[in-house]
């Protein structure tokens, strides 16, 4: 199922999704066609698109339904009847078995009459799934955006300026008042109208203990890799490989068994001249690939009007948690793709310590260094122009993203760079890649094996030592593939030098770290931020639709968050705003709008 919505009410409950799914909220549920709706136990259920092998057969007598293309566990997919036999009533879950399952993977769960409506997502939270309890109600949901409109819920002022800074959502917070996002291994039990939220897995991946050394933790990397690869291509030949000039690419075509590499498909999204295109077709060249480049400016041309209206239809998929004007390019692109089965790299960064830059090495964690991150990297790439805001609005954004930075650290290691891969994963990957992944993983069978369990495992309990400057990423694909780990990446630096330690390696790695940091540091002083490929074009796009239609900016202004008088000059053609100010803002014009069409039910 491409969107589901499942709704639990007491008999008698005055809420006007008592007799049913009023027509506005079905709208906000993705997928092509209209939903089916059935009315089960003490409630309802819709959907959009379920998978012709799932068990659905009657619902209103019990069903089982995919919330994400592919279900794979190491070894092989996974049928949906199994699925409903690892969820069972909700209450004693298979949770080794759940957690063996790839991310993202979700699922609906009905055993019939006298039972609960079991939700459930991967261990990790990429799946992104909702949930609200209300009075005498409770619902759960692939779209927060349609929870919200349900629910008559107003907007999340503190989550919204989380995001201002961000560009995502921290923890488990929405921009919508009380609707929440399922943990982590979360499963949502829908019984009774009520709803109860556990978990099956431990957050806690880092093996206490003996601390294996390098060559042990890369020989079962390889190995884990390699098996994922011949078992995955054997079932699925016509897998695309997604190719790109990165490290995480590189390690998902080094692990490709060489038999197999002849013939396989692979992809690049680029730009004309761009250095990506440019090292996917030398690594196709040597391993024999199908390679096909797609370039972003093919297809029909956009005007102002349908940029405009795609970014409003990437911002309500991504349930106003992430960047629209990231997503609407690449919709436009795979729109002329065939949506079958892709591997695409995700995750490495916590093999290779996304963080570390600029980081002290032997710190404790502590709250003033989380707060260093925040301002210095957080803060850096995606953060709305505060001068658009209004002041009191965005200094209470500053204080409470700091606030949420800080309690997202509390639990994770006492040692600083440990902590940091921790956020990484537990935050950044679940919040904002999770996010972009969940629309990906409706349209295809997107599968990863870097963010199988036991490599993610793996990958925390390196020591930071072993993972700073790639040095652990770079033995990797060495190992699998001394060739392929030859040449250069998109960075210029070369994976089978970085699994080496030398003062050339050290010289060459220092070189590209620290541009990186100018960057930054150009970033904070100037406020300059690097878009996503395509972002700012499609920023000026909608800019050209809102002066030629200003009235389509209303819900800004009446939201109370905006400053009129920036937004006046930005209508009159005085200013210009960055793809970060406009993701912001398109994305707090649908959330305003879907609140304001939706008001609470009057008691």
């Amino acid at each position: 199922m491409k969107a589901f919505l499942a709704v639990s009410l007491t008999p008698g409950t005055a809420h006007p999704a008592g007799s049913g799914p009023p027509a506005d909220v079905l709208d906000l549920l993705a997928g092509p066609g209209p939903a089916a709706v059935h009315q089960v136990e003490h409630g309802w259920i819709a959907y959009t698109a379920p998978d012709p092998a799932d068990p659905m057969g009657n619902p209103p007598l019990g069903f089982t339904g995919r919330l994400t293309r592919a279900v794979r566990e190491r070894t092989g997919d996974v049928d949906m009847v199994a699925v409903g036999a690892m969820l069972g009533d909700g209450r004693a879950v298979d949770g080794d078995r759940l957690a063996g399952l790839l991310p993202p993977f979700g699922a609906a769960h009905y055993a019939g009459p006298g039972a609960p409506v079991v939700v459930a997502c991967d261990w990790l939270g990429l799946r992104q799934l909702f949930w609200w309890q209300g009075d005498g109600i409770a619902a759960v949901c692939t779209s927060a955006p349609a929870l919200a409109a349900l629910a008559g819920t107003g907007l999340d002022t503190t989550a919204l300026g989380v995001q201002s800074l961000v560009g995502w959502q921290i923890g488990l917070a929405t921009p919508f008042r009380d609707v929440g996002k399922l943990p982590p291994g979360g499963v949502a039990v829908l019984r009774g109208a009520t709803v109860a939220i556990h978990r099956y897995a431990d957050q806690a991946l880092a093996v206490p203990g003996r601390v294996p050394p390098v060559e042990e933790t890369v020989a079962e990397m390889a190995e884990l890799l390699r098996d994922f690869h011949e078992r995955y291509l054997a079932d699925h030949p016509d897998t695309v490989l997604q190719l790109t000039g990165g490290q995480d690419s590189r390690l998902l075509l080094a692990a490709v068994p060489p038999y197999r590499r002849p013939g396989l498909a692979a992809l690049t999204i680029d730009v004309p001249g761009g250095v990506e295109s440019r090292i996917a077709a030398r690594l196709s060249g040597l391993c024999g690939l199908d390679h096909r480049i797609r370039w972003r400016d093919e297809g029909a041309t956009v005007d102002p009007a349908l940029a405009h209206r795609l970014a409003l239809a990437a911002a309500t998929a991504l349930g106003c948690m992430a960047s629209p004007l990231a997503l609407a390019p690449i919709s436009l692109v795979e729109d002329d793709l065939p949506q079958n089965h892709r591997l695409s790299g995700l995750g490495g960064e916590v093999a290779r310590g996304f963080y570390y830059l600029g980081q002290p090495r032997h710190a404790g964690t502590s709250p003033q260094l989380a707060q260093r991150l925040a301002r210095w990297r957080l803060f850096s790439n995606e953060r709305a122009d505060p001068g658009a805001l209004r002041p009191e609005f965005a200094a209470a954004a500053r204080a409470a993203a700091l606030d949420a930075v800080t309690a997202s650290f509390a639990g994770l290691s006492d040692d600083w760079l440990r902590a940091t891969d921790e956020f990484y994963l537990w935050q950044r990957t679940q919040r904002w890649a999770g996010t972009h992944s969940s629309v990906a993983a409706v349209e295809r069978w997107f599968v990863n094996p870097m963010l199988d369990r036991r490599f993610l495992q793996l990958a925390l309990t390196a020591p930071a030592a072993d993972k700073r400057d790639s040095y652990l990423t770079g033995r990797l694909i060495h190992r699998l593939d001394p060739r392929l780990a030859a040449v250069p990446l998109d960075s210029g630096l070369v994976p089978a030098r970085l699994g080496r330690r030398s003062v050339a390696t050290s010289t060459a790695v220092a070189r590209v770290s620290a541009g990186k940091l100018v960057r930054k540091l150009r970033q904070r002083v100037a406020g300059g931020r690097r878009p996503q490929l395509g972002a700012a074009e499609l920023a000026e796009l909608v800019v050209r639709h809102w002066r030629a239609e200003p009235t389509v900016v209303r819900p800004l202004r009446e939201v109370g968050l905006v400053r009129d008088a920036w937004l006046d000059e930005l209508l009159a053609g005085r200013r210009d705003a960055d793809a970060a100010t406009m993701a912001f803002l398109i994305n707090l014009l649908v959330a305003a709008d879907v609140t304001a069409r939706h008001p609470a039910p009057a008691r």
